[in-house]
């Protein structure tokens, strides 16, 4: 038996386009990010390209692994319940970002593993020197030795996914 871990496959904004685009491959506005990370609980956040955001969620999931290897999670009808609000204090971001309880992560999408890496690096040094009393060089460090990089997504070509997850026992002592 396989225990269920249900999350939305899809959530997003609306990107700043002119076309019409799919939600395949995810990008910085959201879309088919299928990162299993994103469960009951988890306060997520858009950068938002065009007014009112736009919004959208689905593609329930019950269970899905980490990266999503051949693109098969186990698909189920599922109703979202979520709370919308518009944070206008805060830096601005250019990807998703999130947090639970016990980390902050954010989001790297890129057309390779290595790019989408130093991205999801580059955000979270952004966001604890940003955020925090903590240069930007110490941010580089702190992440090598707490943050945890995770492969979300590699079936959307061109765009994978990988998170950086960072401990938020570590960030209250900041």
């Amino acid at each position: 038996k396989i225990p269920l871990k249900p999350f939305p496959g899809i959530m997003g904004v609306a990107p700043d386009a002119e076309e019409m685009l799919s939600t395949i491959p995810p990008r910085a506005n959201g879309g088919n990010m299928d990162d299993p990370s994103l469960v009951e609980g988890t306060t997520v956040y858009f950068p938002v390209f065009v007014k009112g955001a736009l919004f959208s969620i689905g593609d329930g999931h019950a269970v899905q692994g980490l990266g999503e290897v051949c693109g098969t999670a186990i698909e189920a009808p599922m109703t979202f319940t979520y709370r919308l609000r518009v944070i206008k204090d805060k830096p601005e971001i250019k990807e998703p970002q999130y947090e639970t309880d016990t980390y902050y992560a954010v989001t790297g999408f890129g057309t390779t593993i290595d790019i989408a890496t130093k991205k999801a690096v580059n955000f979270m040094v952004d966001h604890l020197s940003n955020n925090y009393d903590i240069s930007a060089e110490d941010a580089y460090m702190l992440c090598s030795l707490v943050g945890d990089l995770k492969i979300a997504e590699v079936v959307d070509v061109p765009n994978m996914l990988v998170t950086m997850h960072f401990p938020k026992s570590i960030l209250n002592q900041l």
